[in-house]
């Protein structure tokens, strides 16, 4: 995890929005389509491997945008636009994927080279990572680190974050 500090723009209204934020939508979005990913590359189903690789970095692309500023959750049109037309290196590497369907070892192996580099950049930039519960069928990020995040931004005034969309 990477400390920060005020001079690199960080405060705590920014930590309760934006970070907290990031933080929500990696343990919602990015971490349980790493565990996908794996899951397909043990199975040898190339198609599905790159095709979680695609989910993974679309919700990676969301995170650094929640981290540079960005409110609420892009409309499946809006995100797709932001891929298309993005110069962030997470869109150029989501962009230079090969097709999910009839996709190779190698196809997969490339994608998730790409996952994980970007993952790894990600990581860096969070300012903490939400711990995950494991459930048959579902994740979930611990109810409590939610809280302590919603008592601070009420304590300072700022509004409630919408949780419940908080998925890709």
């Amino acid at each position: 995890m990477t400390v920060l500090s005020p001079q690199d723009g960080v405060d705590g209204p920014w930590l309760a929005t934006h970070g907290a934020n990031a933080a929500w939508r990696y343990a919602r979005s990015v971490d349980p389509t790493l565990d996908d990913i794996e899951a397909a590359r043990s199975t040898g189903d190339w198609d599905l491997c790159v095709e979680a690789c695609a989910k993974a970095l679309q919700a990676i692309l969301v995170c650094h945008c929640c981290l540079d500023g960005m409110r609420g959750v892009p409309e499946r049109e809006h995100l797709h636009a932001l891929v298309a037309s993005s110069a962030h290196p997470v869109a150029a590497a989501l962009r230079a994927l090969p097709l999910s369907y009839g996709a190779t070892a190698a196809d997969a192996e490339d994608a998730h080279a790409a996952v994980a580099e970007h993952d790894g950049a990600l990581r860096a930039r969070l300012p903490f990572e939400l711990p995950v519960i494991r459930r048959a069928g579902r994740y979930a990020a611990t109810v409590r680190a939610t809280a302590q995040v919603g008592r601070f931004r009420a304590a300072r005034g700022l509004g409630a974050l919408d949780w419940d969309r908080s998925g890709l």
